[in-house]
């Protein structure tokens, strides 16, 4: 019996690599935080981490940190409905600077990606930067 060869995968620019890992993980990020499992994600985030207008040194702050504020929202009624992955310059360009809150110490912009969650209508945002061969959020507003 003669088996079929599987289909080639299509060669992806490398633009199109980092946006696709980008998606991957922050569709993975937003998910654990509507589910309230800090803990799984905390490990795989770039430190220090930004949320909001704090700076967490570790793991163990953040996730602290995370559980008292996702404690005051109903994360139950909230959906994720898309993401949307660009670099920072393309970020800027469509929805203007980000926030200050984030102090966003950005040396070379252009190796700083965005990914934009749209959570029932309103957007929140995580910020990627290159760690080793991977990109990892190392900052996210709401």
């Amino acid at each position: 019996m003669k088996r079929e060869p599987l289909p080639e995968e299509p060669k992806l620019s490398l633009e199109e690599r980092i946006q696709r890992d980008i998606q991957a993980d922050a569709r993975f990020v937003f998910q654990s935080l509507l589910t309230g499992d800090v803990r799984t994600i905390s490990n795989e985030l770039l430190y220090p981490f930004a949320l909001e207008a704090e700076r967490y040194a570790t793991p163990e702050e953040l996730v602290s940190a995370w559980v008292k504020q996702l404690r005051m929202k109903r994360t139950d009624l909230i959906t994720l409905y898309d993401i949307e992955v660009m670099p920072l310059e393309a970020m800027e360009k469509k929805y203007g600077k980000a926030p200050a809150r984030l102090a966003l110490d950005v040396r070379n912009p252009k190796e700083v990606w965005t990914a934009v969650g749209n959570l029932s209508g309103r957007p929140a945002v995580l910020v990627y930067r290159q760690y080793r061969d991977e990109f990892r959020a190392f900052a996210y507003t709401d």
